[in-house]
Protein backbone atom coordinates (compact mmCIF):
# COMPACT_ATOMS: atom_id res chain seq x y z
CA UNK A 1 0.00 0.00 0.00
CA UNK A 2 2.79 2.33 0.77
CA UNK A 3 4.37 1.69 -2.72
CA UNK A 4 1.09 2.55 -4.45
CA UNK A 5 0.90 5.93 -1.88
CA UNK A 6 4.67 6.64 -2.97
CA UNK A 7 4.09 5.65 -6.69
CA UNK A 8 0.47 8.48 -6.59
CA UNK A 9 2.78 11.20 -4.85
CA UNK A 10 5.56 10.88 -7.53
CA UNK A 11 3.06 11.55 -10.17
CA UNK A 12 1.01 14.64 -8.83
CA UNK A 13 4.32 15.98 -8.04
CA UNK A 14 5.61 15.92 -11.59
CA UNK A 15 2.88 16.47 -13.36
CA UNK A 16 1.92 19.50 -11.31
CA UNK A 17 5.95 20.60 -11.72
CA UNK A 18 5.67 19.81 -15.90
CA UNK A 19 2.22 22.61 -15.45
CA UNK A 20 3.93 25.16 -13.77
CA UNK A 21 7.91 24.86 -15.49
CA UNK A 22 9.10 23.20 -12.44
CA UNK A 23 11.49 20.61 -14.37
CA UNK A 24 15.25 21.08 -14.33
CA UNK A 25 16.80 20.56 -18.44
CA UNK A 26 20.00 18.47 -17.28
CA UNK A 27 22.36 19.81 -19.73
CA UNK A 28 24.55 17.11 -21.79
CA UNK A 29 27.08 15.59 -20.22
CA UNK A 30 25.12 15.83 -16.62
CA UNK A 31 25.01 13.18 -14.69
CA UNK A 32 21.79 13.03 -12.07
CA UNK A 33 22.24 10.97 -9.29
CA UNK A 34 19.13 9.46 -7.13
CA UNK A 35 20.21 12.13 -4.27
CA UNK A 36 19.15 15.11 -6.38
CA UNK A 37 15.28 15.11 -5.96
CA UNK A 38 12.68 16.49 -8.58
CA UNK A 39 12.30 16.56 -11.92
CA UNK A 40 14.93 16.35 -14.83
CA UNK A 41 14.55 16.02 -18.34
CA UNK A 42 16.81 15.67 -21.65
CA UNK A 43 15.90 16.32 -25.14
CA UNK A 44 16.45 13.04 -27.12
CA UNK A 45 15.13 10.76 -29.72
CA UNK A 46 13.19 13.38 -30.94
CA UNK A 47 10.94 14.01 -27.83
CA UNK A 48 11.89 14.46 -24.10
CA UNK A 49 12.92 12.27 -21.31
CA UNK A 50 11.86 13.14 -18.16
CA UNK A 51 12.72 11.61 -14.56
CA UNK A 52 11.42 12.02 -11.01
CA UNK A 53 13.48 11.56 -8.48
CA UNK A 54 11.58 11.17 -5.04
CA UNK A 55 12.62 9.98 -1.34
CA UNK A 56 10.68 7.97 1.25
CA UNK A 57 12.36 7.50 4.42
CA UNK A 58 11.54 6.19 7.50
CA UNK A 59 13.84 6.00 10.83
CA UNK A 60 15.30 2.83 9.59
CA UNK A 61 15.86 3.02 6.43
CA UNK A 62 15.13 4.80 2.59
CA UNK A 63 14.09 4.09 -0.59
CA UNK A 64 14.87 6.59 -3.60
CA UNK A 65 12.69 6.04 -6.87
CA UNK A 66 13.29 6.95 -9.93
CA UNK A 67 10.45 6.97 -12.92
CA UNK A 68 11.19 7.61 -16.66
CA UNK A 69 8.71 9.21 -18.94
CA UNK A 70 8.96 10.05 -22.79
CA UNK A 71 7.31 13.05 -24.34
CA UNK A 72 7.09 12.45 -27.52
CA UNK A 73 5.23 15.84 -28.52
CA UNK A 74 4.93 19.42 -26.16
CA UNK A 75 1.57 18.59 -24.22
CA UNK A 76 1.71 14.97 -25.51
CA UNK A 77 1.41 11.49 -23.37
CA UNK A 78 3.99 10.91 -21.09
CA UNK A 79 4.93 7.30 -21.83
CA UNK A 80 6.27 5.11 -19.27
CA UNK A 81 9.60 3.77 -19.60
CA UNK A 82 10.68 1.03 -17.60
CA UNK A 83 14.20 -0.26 -17.12
CA UNK A 84 14.31 -3.97 -19.14
CA UNK A 85 16.63 -6.17 -17.87
CA UNK A 86 14.99 -9.20 -19.81
CA UNK A 87 11.47 -10.28 -21.70
CA UNK A 88 10.33 -11.40 -18.08
CA UNK A 89 11.79 -8.30 -15.91
CA UNK A 90 11.24 -4.73 -16.18
CA UNK A 91 10.71 -1.87 -13.46
CA UNK A 92 8.45 0.63 -14.16
CA UNK A 93 9.61 2.98 -11.06
CA UNK A 94 13.29 1.80 -9.51
CA UNK A 95 14.01 2.12 -6.23
CA UNK A 96 17.53 2.49 -4.50
CA UNK A 97 17.77 1.21 -1.31
CA UNK A 98 19.14 1.46 2.04
CA UNK A 99 19.82 -1.13 5.10
CA UNK A 100 20.52 1.09 8.30
CA UNK A 101 23.35 3.25 6.84
CA UNK A 102 24.32 1.13 4.05
CA UNK A 103 23.31 1.97 0.93
CA UNK A 104 22.25 -1.55 -0.91
CA UNK A 105 21.20 -0.18 -4.85
CA UNK A 106 21.65 3.22 -6.24
CA UNK A 107 21.58 4.22 -9.97
CA UNK A 108 22.60 7.44 -12.01
CA UNK A 109 21.65 8.66 -14.64
CA UNK A 110 24.32 10.13 -17.67
CA UNK A 111 23.25 12.13 -20.59
CA UNK A 112 26.65 12.18 -23.04
CA UNK A 113 26.18 14.08 -27.03
CA UNK A 114 22.64 12.21 -27.88
CA UNK A 115 21.75 9.18 -25.63
CA UNK A 116 20.57 8.39 -21.99
CA UNK A 117 21.93 6.26 -20.21
CA UNK A 118 21.25 4.85 -16.73
CA UNK A 119 23.85 2.49 -14.16
CA UNK A 120 22.87 0.55 -11.30
CA UNK A 121 24.97 -0.44 -8.71
CA UNK A 122 23.75 -3.22 -6.07
CA UNK A 123 25.28 -5.58 -3.76
CA UNK A 124 24.43 -7.50 -0.73
CA UNK A 125 23.20 -6.01 2.74
CA UNK A 126 25.71 -6.14 5.71
CA UNK A 127 29.13 -8.06 5.42
CA UNK A 128 31.75 -6.75 2.19
CA UNK A 129 30.13 -8.76 -0.85
CA UNK A 130 30.27 -8.18 -4.69
CA UNK A 131 28.83 -5.19 -6.39
CA UNK A 132 26.95 -5.83 -9.68
CA UNK A 133 27.19 -3.06 -12.12
CA UNK A 134 24.62 -2.88 -14.93
CA UNK A 135 24.59 -0.35 -17.83
CA UNK A 136 21.62 0.34 -19.70
CA UNK A 137 20.67 2.93 -22.99
CA UNK A 138 17.41 4.77 -23.89
CA UNK A 139 15.76 3.19 -26.84
CA UNK A 140 13.11 3.16 -28.67
CA UNK A 141 11.22 0.13 -29.75
CA UNK A 142 12.80 -1.85 -32.42
CA UNK A 143 13.09 -5.52 -34.06
CA UNK A 144 14.32 -7.13 -30.94
CA UNK A 145 11.26 -5.52 -28.72
CA UNK A 146 8.91 -5.38 -31.18
CA UNK A 147 5.49 -6.43 -28.77
CA UNK A 148 7.90 -4.32 -25.72
CA UNK A 149 6.99 -0.42 -24.91
CA UNK A 150 7.73 2.47 -27.45
CA UNK A 151 10.60 4.08 -25.14
CA UNK A 152 12.97 1.55 -22.63
CA UNK A 153 16.46 1.27 -21.04
CA UNK A 154 17.62 -1.49 -23.05
CA UNK A 155 20.48 -2.96 -21.04
CA UNK A 156 24.21 -2.45 -22.56
CA UNK A 157 26.47 -4.38 -20.17
CA UNK A 158 27.19 -5.73 -16.99
CA UNK A 159 30.12 -6.05 -14.76
CA UNK A 160 31.16 -6.34 -11.00
CA UNK A 161 33.12 -5.75 -8.61
CA UNK A 162 35.12 -7.42 -6.18
CA UNK A 163 34.23 -7.61 -2.63
CA UNK A 164 38.26 -7.63 -1.89
CA UNK A 165 38.16 -4.22 -3.31
CA UNK A 166 36.12 -3.20 -0.33
CA UNK A 167 34.07 -0.77 -2.18
CA UNK A 168 30.73 1.24 -1.24
CA UNK A 169 27.87 1.38 -3.52
CA UNK A 170 28.13 5.23 -3.80
CA UNK A 171 32.29 4.64 -4.84
CA UNK A 172 31.45 2.31 -7.56
CA UNK A 173 29.15 4.56 -8.76
CA UNK A 174 30.94 7.77 -8.88
CA UNK A 175 33.91 5.93 -10.55
CA UNK A 176 31.27 4.16 -13.61
CA UNK A 177 29.74 8.00 -13.88
CA UNK A 178 33.68 9.43 -14.28
CA UNK A 179 35.01 6.81 -16.59
CA UNK A 180 31.66 7.02 -18.85
CA UNK A 181 30.85 10.79 -18.59
CA UNK A 182 34.55 11.57 -19.61
CA UNK A 183 34.64 9.07 -23.30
Amino acid sequence: MIHNVVKSLLLAGALSLAVHGGASAAPAGATVSSQQQGMHQWSVLKGKLILVNGTYQDTTSYKRSLTFFFESKPGGEWLHVPVVDSASEQELTWFSISQGEQTVADAAVVARGDAVELVVAETKPGKSAPIAVRWYRLAESDDDNPDGPAYYFKKLSATSYPAKAKLTVEQVLKKETSSRSSK
